[in-house]
């Protein structure tokens, strides 16, 4: 039985970096083969204290994840049959065709060359995809039926839990035209008189007022920006993309608040600060997302059985960790061969 096969499960780990469980085995140097590359750019940005805590962790993921895996396939190898071997075959040959055509333009050996760069073959690639689409499909018949539907209490629940995550606030995308007062004072004079300030701020309000009435008269903003305006965004016709009052430093705050009133295609009238003109347009303008219960409930509905069914497999997965009895010394011994294993790796990268 299923029972007395875990029970029967001898569970080993040797100090070459094996870790044997049931009719399987799990090899150190072969649990990072897949994650080299992440493992070699993580050695070259974090430093020894960071990488170190990296490995470590990064570690544990890996090998729960191994372990859930042999475990599953296992348990779902007991129920394999003629049936379920033909549907599997027909989802990886599906699985292939569709990155043979999406990326190598149709052509089968092109893919082959690929994973041969990587060291691996297409010979390689079927059994891995044969045990996730076994795995997939064991889970499905054995976990999906626990999975119970969620009542009208949990999706509120769900609802006031995620709304904020949901919600999408409105947002507008600014060009703006920036006249700066300061722009239009004597050469070298940084402490302005009265007269000399008043006399700038008058150049720049005709300044201003002639860029508006040019667009008044139907001139492209971005062409009037690039000639009157003073922002370091002038060069790409004052566009500043998408914008929030809180992104911007305090001076231009009214223009955002300017824009805040304006749908797209509008230009502002002229907006007046204590250093600088400002004329507004707001190029476009996302109304955001305000999620309703009714409307969300199907997504709400999907988030809980994945929830559930994800909670369900690691309640199985830990069940069958029991059975099998795995030691904590067994893991821990293993653990410390897999980090070795990826200093290794970073060694003769």
């Amino acid at each position: 039985s299923v029972a007395s096969a875990n029970r029967a499960a001898a569970v080993a780990a040797s100090p070459g970096g094996t870790l044997t469980v049931g009719t399987e085995s799990l090899f150190a140097d072969a649990i990072w083969e897949e994650h080299k590359d992440d493992l070699s750019t993580k050695s070259k940005l974090l430093s020894e204290s960071e990488l170190h805590d990296f490995v470590e962790v990064r570690s544990v993921q890996l090998i729960a994840d191994e372990l859930t895996e042999s475990l599953l396939y296992q348990q779902a190898m007991l129920r394999l049959d003629t049936r379920v071997t033909e549907i599997i075959e027909r989802q990886v040959d599906a699985e292939i065709r569709k990155v043979v055509t999406a990326k190598h333009g149709g052509i089968q050996r092109r893919y082959e060359k690929e994973l041969e760069s990587k060291g691996q073959s297409l010979h390689e690639l079927r059994k891995k995809l044969r045990r996730e689409f076994l795995v997939s499909g064991y889970l499905e018949v054995e976990i999906k039926p626990k999975v119970a539907e969620p009542t009208r209490a949990d999706l509120l629940a769900a609802y006031e839990e995620n709304v904020a995550r949901m919600r999408k606030p409105a947002r507008r995308s600014m060009s703006l035209i920036d006249v700066r007062i300061s722009e239009f004072l004597p050469h070298g004079v940084n402490e302005p008189s009265r007269e000399q300030w008043a006399a700038a701020r008058a150049d720049a309000h005709a300044r201003i007022r002639t860029a508006q009435i040019m667009i008044q008269d139907g001139s492209d903003f971005a062409d009037v920006a690039r000639n009157y305006s003073h922002g370091l965004q002038a060069v790409d016709g004052g566009r500043w993309g998408w914008i929030t009052a809180s992104g911007v430093r305090e001076r231009f705050v009214p223009a955002v608040k300017a824009l805040e009133s304006l749908k797209g295609g509008q230009v502002s009238n002229v907006v007046e600060t204590d250093g600088a003109f400002f004329l507004v347009r707001c190029d476009e303008f996302d109304p955001g997302y305000e999620p309703d219960f009714e409307s969300v409930q199907p997504e709400l509905a999907d988030r809980h059985f994945r929830i559930q069914f994800n909670h369900q497999i690691a309640v199985y997965v830990e069940e069958l960790r029991r059975k099998a009895g795995i030691s904590t010394a067994d893991l821990e011994r293993f653990h410390a061969a897999v980090v070795e294993a990826a200093y290794k790796q970073i060694r003769e990268s």
